[in-house]
């Protein structure tokens, strides 16, 4: 062939160069192989896409074309085959197979390098119904195709056609008739690969010691005691055809061996077709390595070909899988009397245990008569560049899907049994082993608690749980309050009810027949629920369509208005209020559609309802050749206005009031605001004048009229960049290697009128959570002293002040008033270098921030003050793990807030953190707070956190927590208490938590790192 190729080149070199070009013949010619720094491009009319173990397989319909230096292919249809496993280090593998229409042809051209202009440069033509070429390239592939489509559990037609070419019968024949002679010619890393369909198996000595072995050519047995080791490779991989080679490997050692393969084994092993037998049978000292997955046994039969075995007094170790971005250490443990392997990824054991401890006796395992589990390994694949994923050695990653079903089981803590279950069945990428927590407590709110957190899925049997979902159930034992109950489920699917795309979501549910009073704090200490049957149902949705629509749903809806700051004061405090609603939302570049509707389903709050409403966002459209920039934001829809009802609770009706915004409205609201902005540079400066306009109508105001409001909004924005450096600035005391200091000054002048102001419309788009509200009438109504009421407290003055009717994007059209103002602000960094030598990286050393306003019109839009709103921010690291951080606030007017903090910040991450600092608040109220908390590992076994704060002012002492946690080999025991001065409450409490969990809370909590037990070895 090489002769012809050269013979071809001749004849091409000597023919005149306006000569017909000869063609030739499949069988007479093959493409000269490329040089591999060339790129390859591939174009086609159509494509499906999808994954066959290490192969990125593509199927081109249509104008179908690839190119790589000279050589060019087209054809009808075609099939590539992709492996990308070293694209970072090494080539790019592309496997093609081309086939033509009925009649036609698949036409491949060779060209020339040194053509003139007025040549065809053709050296050669392939003319064939098919075409089949193996070609790699470091450079990327350079794509021309439509988006690929998914495909189904079909495949076409010529992709059966075109594994055939990876192992022709005729080619296959000679392998199996010369075996021990053939020498593969395909290398990789160094090595050579096996032909597919081949299996080579290796027998050596464990130690350096030779083994004793007895061999039987004739039948193909052999007989090895003193320690040999058996090496075999070449085993298939599940979801992987046969036809693009081996992959697995099999590694056994044993004291002792009975070996029978095909005839003409030699005594230090093989080569034999994979489907010729190849059994072993192991006595003593056995350890199996398949995988990352390690079987240490006694006794153990296993044939080879069927990946079927047999195991006695068996112990099975495999890897907890990966969850999210992080891989835990910690391995599952199965130990039986008898394991059998019903084929590459199936087990049975009988009389078994399971367990992450790695002692002899645990002090925790799941004892069970009859355990089915599952381990199915795959090549480990980028789940977003669908590329297989390498290990740090540069082998294959290893993907596991885990799953076990067990009869007869009983939980056992140090021996002694503490649950029994006839039946589960779970996912051991969540190996909660039913209970997932338990907690004991007592405090002066709730009483004794007992409550135990079960997975439903384990409790129910379901073996093929969907994936990507969990499924919780809670009983609740409270002795103050009665019995709750509730489940939690949750969902991160790439589909759901039939709808394909990303999604996120959680349905949670929890009630209790409550015969208790409610200790809300200070002033609520002892409350009587409206209701005997309290409840939150919460549930949240959202994903991205195929479409490029994004959907997100919400519902949280509450038996009455204290329960969530009873039974969820974290939530009530800290999250958003909870509403019931759906959002459609559409991007298109700097495009936004929206359209949602909201209903109220919680009368005792207030709340808009939306029915329903869009909006359209144009953001950052460059006009006139970037001279001015363009901003929209235009709203419609029917709003009403719903106040919330008086509670009928006397004490809670006594600090009720109805705020200044509030009233039974509503009706139709339309709304557009623009925004032209003409940026220009001035030296240094940037200079943005601006100019923002609005109309709009809302249905109903405060006095239940109509009202049409028209508003301008103009000034003009500047920034100022700059930064020096100073590489001769080194102290390592402050951790100095360096200094770069960067600065923005920025200022903005600006001039607002409008032809109504927000006190004559209600908040129909609110600016605070149900829980700031509720506070805001306690504020008004006295209960709490002092009575803090005017317009100087008034959260619409503070937003209206700071300028949030000067953004296109305002959360609230309805903070629109008269309004000069001149502000200014600097953001400072001084930036050094951290890390070992030649592999430094830039941190921040310090962040200043600072802004202030003032008011040429002081006595109209800042009660008598020229300056107001002064604040700052800083944050010195002085080291990686040591920070002091600063922050303040100020009005200027009389009984205007002013507030400062400092503090500490230490972390260190493997071993624990702390924080101390002091806030000092003045103005309505007055509080100078010091607030302390730590986290610390004080060794293996201990942890401990604490907390305090304490007011030097009216406020005394406010609470204090601490714990201690116990780490045990299988639990984690952590005793906690707290004092809360505000509730007269004191509370102890107990966890406990088994430490194999994949999300401990305690780490959630603390930020310190518990692997699970046995992820270093035996402690």
């Amino acid at each position: 062939m090489g002769q012809a190729v050269a013979l071809l080149f001749m004849a091409a070199t000597l023919l005149p160069f306006h000569g017909k070009v000869s063609q030739a013949h499949a069988d007479d010619i093959q493409v000269a192989t490329a040089n591999s720094h060339e790129p390859i491009t591939i174009a086609a009319d159509a494509c499906t896409r999808w994954q066959e173990g290490v192969y990125d397989v593509w199927h081109l319909r249509g104008n179908c074309y690839l190119n790589q230096g000279l050589t060019y292919a087209r054809g009808a249809e075609a099939v590539l085959w992709i492996d990308a496993r070293n694209a970072q280090n090494g080539p790019t593998k592309v496997i093609a197979y081309f086939e033509s229409e009925q009649g036609g042809h698949v036409a491949v051209d060779f060209r020339r390098t040194d053509v003139k202009a007025n040549e065809d440069g053709l050296l050669g033509q392939q003319r064939s119904p098919n075409w089949f070429q193996r070609m790699e390239t470091s450079a990327a592939l350079r794509w021309n195709v439509p988006p690929a489509l998914g495909t189904t559990e079909a495949r076409p037609a010529i992709y059966e056609r075109g594994l055939a070419q990876f192992n022709p019968e005729r080619r296959r024949q000679l392998m199996l008739a010369q075996y021990t002679e053939f020498v593969p010619n395909v290398v990789e890393n160094g090595v050579q690969a096996l032909p597919p369909g081949m299996v080579k198996y290796e027998i050596f000595g464990r130690s350096d010691a030779d083994p004793n072995i007895t061999l039987d050519r004739n039948q193909g047995i052999a007989i090895a005691n003193g320690g040999i080791r058996v090496v075999i490779d070449g085993l298939s991989v599940a979801g992987l055809p046969a036809a693009f080679g081996p992959l697995g490997q099999i590694d056994i050692s044993t004291d002792r061996a009975v070996v029978w393969s095909a005839p003409g084994m030699g005594v230090a092993g093989g080569v034999q077709s994979k489907d010729a037998p190849l059994e072993i049978y192991m006595e003593g000292n056995i350890e199996f390595r398949q995988g990352d997955r390690i079987i240490y046994a006694d006794r153990m039969f296993y044939d080879v070909r069927r990946q079927i075995g047999v195991i006695l007094n068996a112990e099975l170790l495999t890897p907890l899988p990966q969850m999210g971005d992080f891989q835990y250490p910690g391995l599952v443990r199965l130990k039986a009397d008898a394991i059998r392997q019903l084929d590459e990824s199936h087990f049975s054991a009988t009389n078994a245990l399971v367990t992450t401890s790695r002692l002899e006796e645990p002090a925790y395992d799941l004892s069970s008569e009859q355990i089915s589990f599952t381990d199915v390994q795959q090549p480990g694949v980028d789940p977003i560049t669908g590329i297989p994923i390498a290990g740090p050695d540069g082998s294959m990653a290893v993907a596991h899907q885990q799953l076990a079903t067990a009869e007869s089981n009983v939980i056992h803590l140090r021996g002694v049994p503490v649950f029994y279950w006839p039946r589960f069945a779970t996912n051991l990428q969540d190996p909660s082993f039913i209970i997932d927590r338990i907690r004991v407590g007592n405090d002066n709110v709730f009483g004794t608690q007992a409550m135990i957190d079960w997975d439903l899925y384990e409790l129910l049997g379901v073996k093929n749980a969907p994936q990507g979902t969990s499924w919780n159930l809670s009983t609740d034992y409270l002795s103050k309050r009665g019995f709750g109950y509730g489940t939690n489920y949750q969902w991160d699917r790439n589909e759901i009810f039939g709808f394909v795309g990303p999604s996120t979501g959680l349905l949670d549910f929890w009630a209790i027949q409550d015969h208790g009073h409610d200790n809300l704090g200070l002033g609520r200490r002892d409350i009587t629920p409206e209701k005997d049957y309290r409840f939150r149902l919460l549930g949240q949705h959202r994903q991205r369509l195929e479409s490029g629509w994004e959907i997100t749903a919400e519902s949280g809806w509450v038996s009455d208005t204290t329960f969530l700051n009873q039974y969820y004061e974290r939530e009530w405090d800290e999250l958003r209020s909870p509403r019931t609603g759906l959002r459609a939302r559409r991007f298109n570049n700097n495009r936004e559609l929206m359209l949602e509707a909201n209903a109220q389903v919680n009368n005792f709050w207030s709340e808009t309802e939306s029915l329903p409403r869009g909006d359209h966002f144009w953001l950052g459209e460059s006009l006139l050749d970037d001279r001015l920039t363009w901003f929209e934001h235009s709203q419609a829809s029917y709003s009403k206005y719903n106040v919330g009802t008086v509670p009928t609770e006397p004490t809670l009706q006594s600090q009720w009031v109805q705020l200044p915004w509030e009233a039974n409205v509503g009706g139709e609201k339309l709304v557009t605001r623009q925004e032209i902005d003409a940026p220009f540079q001035l030296g240094a400066v940037k200079v943005v004048p601006f100019a923002l306009g609005e109309l709009a109508r809302w249905g109903e105001a405060l006095d239940g009229e109509p009202l049409d409001r028209a508003y301008v909004n103009t000034g003009v924005r500047a920034s100022l960049p700059m930064w020096a450096t100073y590489d001769d600035v080194r102290d390592p005391l402050f951790n100095l290697n360096g200094l770069a200091h960067k600065v923005v000054f920025d200022a903005e002048f600006t001039y607002a009128d409008a032809n109504a102001n927000y006190e004559e419309l209600p908040m129909y788009d609110f600016i605070d959570d149900t829980s700031i509200i509720e506070m805001l009438r306690r504020l008004q109504s006295g209960a709490l002293p002092p009575t803090i009421t005017g317009e100087k407290f008034d959260p619409r003055n503070y937003l209206f002040r700071t300028g949030i009717q000067g953004w296109v994007t305002a959360p609230s059209a309805e903070i629109v008033d008269d309004l000069m103002a001149f502000r200014m602000g600097m953001r400072h960094r001084l930036q050094t270098k951290r890390g070992p030598a030649g592999n430094q990286h830039i941190v921040d050393w310090l962040t200043f921030d600072m802004n202030a306003t003032l008011f040429p019109d002081p006595n109209r839009d800042n009660f008598g003050q020229e300056v107001g709103l002064i604040d700052y921010d800083l944050r010195w690291n002085i080291g990686d793990r040591f920070s002091i951080v600063s922050d303040g606030f100020a009005d200027t007017f009389g009984d205007g807030l002013k507030t400062v903090s400092g503090g500490v910040v230490l972390n260190r991450p493997t071993r624990g953190n702390a924080y101390l600092g002091v806030r000092s608040i003045n103005g309505p109220i007055t509080s100078n707070v010091v607030m302390g908390s730590y986290s610390y590992r004080l060794s293996e076994k201990w942890l401990t956190t604490a907390s305090a704060a304490y007011d030097f002012d009216s406020g005394g002492d406010i609470g204090e927590t601490m714990s201690v946690t116990r780490i045990g080999e299988s639990m984690l025991l952590t005793v906690g208490f707290n004092v809360d001065h505000s509730k007269n409450s004191v509370g102890v409490n107990f966890m406990l938590e088994p430490r194999f969990l994949p999300n401990l809370r305690i780490t959630k909590t603390t930020g310190i790192d518990i692997p699970p037990a046995g992820a270093m070895g035996l402690e």
